[in-house]
């Protein structure tokens, strides 16, 4: 939700929070955190895997559920609340989930490269504009879920430059929040045309671990989440690159693992 426009002590649309905090009945290990009611701020950063075409839930639903399940109070942010409706056409299969509205903010922009996201761009075909430093002087956040590089990889962008292009949004998320937690995504496979599994695959080997080793520091880790393995492009996507709804379960299930895992590394900001 916007930092100016919602306030998380003093009132916020429903769908901000997440779950009730109950001692006797919390499905996981109570953190300091959770137990004082902490709402975490979780920034879903990537391209459109994470923007999803209007008749897809989306992979943040599911985690979502899973949240609220788990009684860990959450606000996704981002200055997107769509999806994209331009390739498809219905109604996004969100309900509302124990009496909750699912909270749609994320950052997520179809068909962006991690040049973009750090550059920025203008508006084009409801995919969002501006850039990573502008976005996050609007919000907020303690947790990154960064899924970036596919587009990359399917350009066949080099690999030292995709990774000084993620160093520099490391370097971006942690000037709004030095100690911020970043969740960087090894990419789920893909395969658009010939040569595409083998680039993504690249990436993930050759990339994402060079880019964890360099800027994790211990008031700010960067922790890789692998949503490579056991994802299969065949049986996961609707069109080779995009989820279907197992797809967006798996990668519901590994950034909920990766979320549970990073919740004691959290440094709470001040919720005033």
């Amino acid at each position: 939700m916007n930092r100016y426009a919602h306030d998380p002590v003093n009132g916020r649309t429903t769908g901000c929070f997440i779950g009730l905090i109950s001692i006797l009945t919390a499905a996981l290990p109570l953190t300091p955190a959770i137990a004082d009611g902490y709402v975490y701020n979780i920034l879903p950063l990537g391209d459109s895997i994470t923007h999803a075409e209007i008749n897809r839930a989306s992979f943040r639903y599911p985690l979502w559920k899973k949240l609220v399940d788990a009684n860990i109070k959450i606000d996704f942010v981002g200055s997107m609340n769509t999806q994209l409706d331009s390739f498809s056409k219905g109604a996004t299969p969100q309900p509302a989930y124990k009496g909750l509205q699912f909270d749609k903010d994320h950052e997520g922009h179809f068909a962006w490269t991690v040049d973009d996201i750090v550059k920025g761009r203008n508006p084009y075909n409801k995919t969002g504009s501006g850039s990573l430093s502008e976005w996050t002087t609007k919000y907020d956040f303690d947790i990154a879920l960064v899924h970036l590089g596919t587009n990359d990889a399917f350009y066949r962008l080099k690999h030292d430059h995709m990774a000084a292009t993620l160093e520099r949004v490391v370097t971006a998320l942690r000037a709004d929040n030095p100690n911020a937690v970043i969740l960087l995504a090894k990419l789920i496979p893909a395969k658009r045309q010939q040569g595409d599994s083998e680039a993504v695959a690249a990436v993930n080997e050759k990339v994402i671990p060079k880019v964890v080793e360099k800027m994790n520091m211990p008031n700010s880790p960067v922790i890789a989440v692998d949503h490579f393995s056991d994802f299969d492009v065949a049986q996961d996507t609707y069109d080779g690159v995009h989820p279907n709804a197992s797809g967006e379960e798996k990668m519901a299930q590994r950034w909920f693992k990766a979320i549970e895992e990073a919740l004691p590394l959290v440094t709470k900001r001040k919720m005033n």
